[in-house]
Protein backbone atom coordinates (compact mmCIF):
# COMPACT_ATOMS: atom_id res chain seq x y z
CA UNK A 1 0.00 0.00 0.00
CA UNK A 2 2.71 2.40 0.20
CA UNK A 3 4.13 2.01 -2.81
CA UNK A 4 0.61 3.32 -4.27
CA UNK A 5 0.32 6.19 -1.90
CA UNK A 6 3.49 7.73 -3.21
CA UNK A 7 2.29 7.14 -6.19
CA UNK A 8 -1.11 8.91 -5.57
CA UNK A 9 0.37 11.53 -4.10
CA UNK A 10 3.03 11.79 -6.82
CA UNK A 11 0.80 10.84 -9.88
CA UNK A 12 -1.30 14.13 -9.13
CA UNK A 13 1.66 15.76 -10.39
CA UNK A 14 2.05 14.72 -13.71
CA UNK A 15 1.55 17.70 -15.70
CA UNK A 16 2.07 19.83 -18.41
CA UNK A 17 4.56 22.39 -19.80
CA UNK A 18 5.32 26.06 -19.42
CA UNK A 19 5.97 28.76 -21.98
CA UNK A 20 7.79 31.21 -19.58
CA UNK A 21 9.38 29.80 -16.64
CA UNK A 22 9.64 32.85 -14.69
CA UNK A 23 5.95 34.39 -15.50
CA UNK A 24 4.60 31.35 -15.59
CA UNK A 25 2.26 30.07 -12.63
CA UNK A 26 3.07 26.21 -12.41
CA UNK A 27 -0.09 25.61 -10.25
CA UNK A 28 -2.93 27.24 -12.71
CA UNK A 29 -0.87 25.48 -15.28
CA UNK A 30 -2.06 22.06 -13.02
CA UNK A 31 -5.68 23.38 -12.66
CA UNK A 32 -6.22 23.61 -16.37
CA UNK A 33 -4.93 19.67 -17.38
CA UNK A 34 -7.78 17.97 -18.88
CA UNK A 35 -6.18 15.09 -19.86
CA UNK A 36 -2.35 13.35 -20.10
CA UNK A 37 0.01 10.55 -20.97
CA UNK A 38 3.23 9.69 -20.27
CA UNK A 39 5.85 7.16 -20.31
CA UNK A 40 7.87 6.97 -17.03
CA UNK A 41 11.31 5.38 -15.31
CA UNK A 42 10.50 5.44 -11.53
CA UNK A 43 13.50 4.87 -8.95
CA UNK A 44 12.54 4.02 -5.58
CA UNK A 45 15.41 4.23 -2.89
CA UNK A 46 13.83 2.46 0.13
CA UNK A 47 15.67 3.11 3.36
CA UNK A 48 17.57 0.17 4.51
CA UNK A 49 16.36 -2.06 1.01
CA UNK A 50 18.24 -0.44 -1.52
CA UNK A 51 16.99 0.79 -5.19
CA UNK A 52 14.12 -0.50 -7.22
CA UNK A 53 13.69 0.46 -11.16
CA UNK A 54 10.40 0.09 -13.04
CA UNK A 55 9.34 1.60 -16.08
CA UNK A 56 5.68 2.14 -17.72
CA UNK A 57 3.35 4.20 -18.98
CA UNK A 58 0.61 7.03 -17.37
CA UNK A 59 -2.66 7.93 -18.53
CA UNK A 60 -5.04 10.22 -16.93
CA UNK A 61 -9.00 11.59 -17.67
CA UNK A 62 -9.61 14.10 -15.23
CA UNK A 63 -12.18 13.82 -13.24
CA UNK A 64 -12.90 10.85 -14.65
CA UNK A 65 -9.76 8.10 -14.50
CA UNK A 66 -6.28 6.99 -14.62
CA UNK A 67 -3.98 4.14 -15.45
CA UNK A 68 -0.11 3.69 -13.88
CA UNK A 69 0.69 0.71 -16.14
CA UNK A 70 4.08 -0.70 -15.32
CA UNK A 71 5.70 -2.98 -18.06
CA UNK A 72 9.24 -3.70 -16.63
CA UNK A 73 10.51 -5.45 -14.43
CA UNK A 74 7.19 -7.22 -14.62
CA UNK A 75 3.69 -6.52 -15.36
CA UNK A 76 1.34 -4.21 -12.70
CA UNK A 77 -1.05 -1.78 -12.95
CA UNK A 78 -3.47 0.54 -11.00
CA UNK A 79 -6.91 1.27 -12.32
CA UNK A 80 -8.38 3.91 -10.21
CA UNK A 81 -12.00 5.64 -10.68
CA UNK A 82 -14.03 8.38 -8.17
CA UNK A 83 -15.46 4.92 -6.91
CA UNK A 84 -12.85 2.25 -7.55
CA UNK A 85 -9.03 0.82 -7.35
CA UNK A 86 -8.45 -2.35 -8.97
CA UNK A 87 -4.53 -3.09 -8.55
CA UNK A 88 -3.26 -6.36 -11.00
CA UNK A 89 0.19 -8.16 -9.75
CA UNK A 90 1.81 -10.19 -12.16
CA UNK A 91 4.08 -11.89 -10.21
CA UNK A 92 1.32 -13.27 -7.60
CA UNK A 93 -1.37 -13.20 -10.70
CA UNK A 94 -4.11 -11.23 -8.74
CA UNK A 95 -6.32 -8.50 -8.66
CA UNK A 96 -7.09 -6.71 -5.70
CA UNK A 97 -10.90 -4.77 -5.76
CA UNK A 98 -11.17 -2.13 -3.66
CA UNK A 99 -14.06 0.69 -3.18
CA UNK A 100 -11.54 3.83 -3.12
CA UNK A 101 -13.87 5.52 0.09
CA UNK A 102 -13.39 2.54 2.26
CA UNK A 103 -9.38 3.42 2.16
CA UNK A 104 -8.12 6.91 4.23
CA UNK A 105 -4.45 6.37 2.71
CA UNK A 106 -6.80 7.66 -0.70
CA UNK A 107 -8.01 10.60 0.21
CA UNK A 108 -6.23 12.26 -2.33
CA UNK A 109 -8.27 10.47 -4.92
CA UNK A 110 -10.27 13.05 -5.79
CA UNK A 111 -7.46 15.31 -6.13
CA UNK A 112 -5.53 12.84 -8.90
CA UNK A 113 -8.93 13.14 -10.84
CA UNK A 114 -8.81 17.02 -10.47
CA UNK A 115 -5.82 18.75 -10.50
CA UNK A 116 -7.48 21.72 -9.67
CA UNK A 117 -8.49 20.54 -6.42
CA UNK A 118 -4.36 20.50 -5.57
CA UNK A 119 -4.06 23.48 -3.49
CA UNK A 120 -6.73 22.31 -1.25
CA UNK A 121 -4.02 19.88 -0.09
CA UNK A 122 -0.75 21.14 -0.78
CA UNK A 123 0.86 24.39 0.49
CA UNK A 124 3.42 25.32 -3.13
CA UNK A 125 6.30 26.91 -3.50
CA UNK A 126 7.59 28.30 -6.71
CA UNK A 127 11.32 28.98 -7.48
CA UNK A 128 12.83 28.97 -10.93
CA UNK A 129 12.41 26.13 -12.56
CA UNK A 130 10.98 23.88 -9.24
CA UNK A 131 7.55 23.71 -7.99
CA UNK A 132 7.71 22.17 -4.24
CA UNK A 133 4.49 20.58 -2.82
CA UNK A 134 4.51 20.21 0.95
CA UNK A 135 0.61 18.49 2.16
CA UNK A 136 -0.86 20.00 4.52
CA UNK A 137 -2.22 17.37 6.35
CA UNK A 138 0.06 14.00 7.72
CA UNK A 139 -0.47 11.60 4.92
CA UNK A 140 2.41 9.90 5.24
CA UNK A 141 4.80 12.22 2.62
CA UNK A 142 7.12 14.89 3.62
CA UNK A 143 7.12 16.90 0.13
CA UNK A 144 6.83 16.44 -3.76
CA UNK A 145 9.43 18.30 -6.17
CA UNK A 146 8.90 19.08 -9.38
CA UNK A 147 11.18 19.67 -11.94
CA UNK A 148 10.68 21.76 -15.44
CA UNK A 149 13.41 21.98 -18.19
CA UNK A 150 12.85 23.63 -21.10
CA UNK A 151 9.40 24.42 -20.98
CA UNK A 152 8.39 20.40 -19.76
CA UNK A 153 8.01 18.57 -16.43
CA UNK A 154 11.01 16.59 -16.84
CA UNK A 155 11.42 14.77 -13.46
CA UNK A 156 9.00 14.58 -10.00
CA UNK A 157 10.96 13.64 -6.91
CA UNK A 158 9.41 12.73 -2.98
CA UNK A 159 10.13 11.47 0.25
CA UNK A 160 7.77 9.83 2.68
CA UNK A 161 8.17 10.39 6.13
CA UNK A 162 10.00 7.01 6.61
CA UNK A 163 12.73 8.24 4.15
CA UNK A 164 11.92 6.48 1.64
CA UNK A 165 12.87 8.64 -1.68
CA UNK A 166 10.86 8.03 -5.03
CA UNK A 167 12.53 9.80 -8.63
CA UNK A 168 10.08 9.81 -11.33
CA UNK A 169 11.41 10.59 -15.16
CA UNK A 170 8.85 11.85 -17.75
CA UNK A 171 9.62 11.74 -21.18
CA UNK A 172 6.91 11.38 -24.28
CA UNK A 173 4.05 13.94 -22.38
CA UNK A 174 1.64 14.48 -24.14
CA UNK A 175 -1.59 17.39 -23.10
CA UNK A 176 -4.83 17.64 -23.44
CA UNK A 177 -4.70 14.64 -26.49
CA UNK A 178 -7.48 12.69 -26.47
CA UNK A 179 -7.09 8.94 -24.77
CA UNK A 180 -8.67 6.15 -26.41
CA UNK A 181 -10.90 4.25 -24.00
CA UNK A 182 -9.14 1.35 -24.98
CA UNK A 183 -6.20 2.93 -23.45
CA UNK A 184 -7.36 2.64 -19.91
CA UNK A 185 -8.65 -1.30 -20.68
CA UNK A 186 -6.24 -3.89 -19.26
CA UNK A 187 -6.10 -7.69 -20.40
CA UNK A 188 -6.00 -10.12 -17.63
CA UNK A 189 -5.11 -13.48 -17.43
CA UNK A 190 -8.00 -16.41 -17.13
CA UNK A 191 -6.83 -17.98 -14.32
CA UNK A 192 -6.10 -14.92 -12.38
CA UNK A 193 -7.37 -14.72 -8.59
CA UNK A 194 -9.50 -11.74 -7.97
CA UNK A 195 -9.80 -10.29 -4.68
CA UNK A 196 -12.76 -8.12 -3.72
CA UNK A 197 -11.51 -5.58 -0.06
Amino acid sequence: MKKLLTLLFTLVCFTAFAEDKEKTDYMQLLSNIKSLSAEFKQVNNLKDYGEDIYTGKVYINMKEKALWDYTEPYSSWYLITTETIDHYDEINNQLVKMKAKDYKEYALLQVLMDFSQLSKSFTAKQKDNTLSLKPKNDAGLAYINIVFKDGVISEINSKDNAGNLTTITLSKVEIDKKISSSSFKKKLPKDVNVFNQ
